[in-house]
């Protein structure tokens, strides 16, 4: 069995649920939200220890997720599930509006969750996130995943890294530790450079930490997969940050893109460069733009 990483605190939700969360840095509150899905979001812990100077962090266990209880109907594993999930946790917490950051899968609830509860939601940052399977043209997103994966397809890990996604096509027969081994080697193909110091220490660590929550994965896998939230983009009031590596082969600028075009007033900024994981590819660079765009919109 694999050992158990915690967040610091435990929170009762009104209907008896528990809520696996801790809080990092000072300053105005963020409440992040982890990709996957079924990812745990002590996975961003270094995400956040880059902007929490400016900000006090939130990271919250989503439904199932740690020591978050699961939700009592599968449908809370949906996106709108997820979005009531996060806003009785934000409420719980006694937080008012707060600044939402949502990195890939995250990105997606946290645009939905702006969408949904504009009131609660001061400011939206998306990282490398997506709208749904849907919202994008199937050849459209092959070819630039080809182009991607072409920087690397040389490598000697290449052919284990490419084999570990076919995992994801099995999820009905395999258990969190199964999947969580047959995915490892993967991990260099979300960095555009994976031989970099910085690369290699987060692919470690990712190695080390990742934890699944099958669940959830398996309620995406295939039911979410017709996913578009384009339609919904223009009900987000909220000033809208949009920030993508250049070369990142699952939610590249073609995701990323009608994020940006489809919320009113968004700021699209695209990381040279880098891949999946711009914040750790190039932190100086991803905190900078996040930085000058907050003191635009201050």
């Amino acid at each position: 069995m694999l050992p158990e990483i915690h967040l610091a605190n435990l929170l009762t939700l009104p209907d008896g649920r528990t809520v696996e969360w801790e809080a990092v840095g000072d300053g105005e509150p963020l409440l992040w939200i982890e990709g996957g899905p079924g990812l745990p979001a002590h996975l961003a812990r270094p995400d956040v220890a880059l902007i929490s100077d400016r900000f006090r962090c939130y990271l919250v266990n989503a439904p199932g997720c740690g020591r978050t209880s699961p939700p009592p109907e599968p449908n809370g594993y949906s996106l709108d599930g997820h979005v009531r999930f996060f806003d009785e946790v934000r409420r719980a917490l006694g937080l008012g509006p707060v600044t939402v950051m949502g990195h890939s899968w995250g990105g997606l609830v946290a645009a939905a969750y702006a969408a949904a509860v504009p009131d609660a939601v001061r400011r939206l940052v998306v990282i490398d996130g997506y709208l749904g399977d849907g919202s994008v043209e199937t050849a459209e997103a092959e070819a630039e995943r080809e182009r991607a994966l072409d920087r690397v397809r040389d490598r000697d890990w290449f052919p284990a890294a490419v084999a570990a996604h076919d995992v994801w096509t099995r999820l009905g027969d395999i258990t969190p530790e199964e999947l969580r081994e047959a995915d490892n080697p993967g991990w260099p193909l979300y960095f555009a450079e994976p031989e970099s110091a910085a690369s290699r220490f987060h692919v470690k660590r990712i190695r080390r930490e990742v934890r699944w929550n099958l669940e959830v994965s398996r309620f995406w896998e295939p039911p979410g997969s017709d996913t578009n939230l384009r339609p919904v983009l223009a009900r987000i009031a909220c000033p809208t940050l949009v920030v993508v590596g250049e070369h990142d082969f699952i939610c590249g600028p073609v995701w990323n893109r009608p994020i940006a075009t489809g919320i009113p007033g968004a700021t699209y900024v695209e990381i040279p460069g880098v891949g999946h994981l711009p914040q750790y590819e190039a932190p100086e660079a991803s905190r900078r733009d996040l930085f000058d765009w907050l003191d635009v919109t201050a």
